[in-house]
């Protein structure tokens, strides 16, 4: 069996793949121009919508492991009519993507933004009011690893955990009540502070407009660190304007990169971070020890894991 390396997530990690299945071939593609020659018999390609050609390119691939949570850029068309199995790298980012979570919330709580504002003026202002988490509501949109993660470190602050999902039967011990997704406008009319969690798809594109965040309650924090397509920017704007929102924080943003002029920029109400909140030193790590296992199930003929429903767009 052979296996195309097709992007820098793992390649720290070759030779500890390569010991854990020395009876694979494993080949790790310099160039571009290298990645053409060697991947078209290729079985399993490990990231290659980076490669020019892409997936057009890995002519014999049966199984796709991508670097990555999101596959709403994927070519999941293409994917399904070629009977490929895709995986992606869900719960590889959820440690460091709470953490960002975390600080995006108590920056917006505890006015960050306006703070580092004076400190780079040199200006000693007096407090402009802040917001505390001890005893409110946290609602979050997905429990899957990273919402899991968000609650865990939620519960520290004495909170109270809702949560909602595609699966209602989700449980864990830091999230008080779980409902079907169907069920947001409960938990948008509940939560102090909402985190989203969820993926992209066609089905939670833009699911936070003027009507989501109408639902929510007046003066609540507005957490992103998923996906910036699940949010309609210009109507979370107006929501701060009309003061419905107390504040936000975003990891991620509809559209990437933000451009200088954008007046999310200008706001003291709002922290935003550049789609950083993956970045870990130990993520690289963790994803290799993802695909080294399913490595090992794929020989075996064992399910994989992160198996992307295709039709589902996760």
């Amino acid at each position: 069996m052979k296996i195309v390396i097709a992007s820098e997530g793992i390649s720290a990690s070759i030779d500890r793949l390569r010991s854990a299945h020395p009876d694979v071939e494993v080949v790790v593609p310099d160039s571009d121009a290298e990645f053409a020659e060697v991947v078209g018999d290729a079985e399993v390609v490990f990231d290659p919508f980076r490669r020019p050609g892409g997936l057009a390119a890995c002519k014999s691939a049966k199984w796709v492991q991508t670097g990555g949570a999101g596959v709403e850029k994927a070519p999941l068309g293409e994917v399904k009519s070629r009977g490929i199995t895709l995986t992606n790298a869900a719960g590889v980012h959820a440690i460091p993507v709470a953490d960002t979570a975390m600080a995006l919330l108590l920056g917006v709580a505890r006015r960050l933004n306006w703070a580092v504002r004076n400190h780079l003026a040199h200006c000693w202002a007096p407090d402009r009011g802040t917001y505390e988490l001890v005893g409110k509501t946290a609602g979050l949109i997905a429990l899957g690893g990273i919402g899991i993660e968000v609650a865990r470190r939620l519960k520290g602050f004495q909170m109270r955990i809702i949560g909602v999902d595609v699966d209602p039967g989700i449980t864990s011990e830091f999230v008080d009540e779980v409902r079907h997704v169907d069920e947001l406008g409960w938990l948008l009319g509940q939560s102090d502070v909402v985190v989203v969690c969820a993926p992209d798809t066609p089905a939670t594109h833009h699911m936070f407009n003027s009507t989501t965040f109408a639902q929510m309650k007046q003066g609540s924090i507005f957490v992103n660190v998923s996906r910036g397509g699940l949010t309609r920017t210009p109507d979370l704007i107006a929501a701060l304007d009309s003061g419905h929102l107390w504040g936000a924080g975003l990891d991620v943003v509809d559209e990437e990169p933000l451009g200088q002029g954008d007046p999310l920029w200008r706001r003291e109400d709002v922290l935003i971070t550049p789609h950083i909140g993956g970045a870990s030193t130990a993520r690289d790590e963790r994803l290799a020890d993802l695909f080294i296992d399913n490595v090992g199930r794929y020989k075996s003929g064992r399910p994989l894991r992160n198996v992307v429903d295709l039709g589902e767009g996760y």
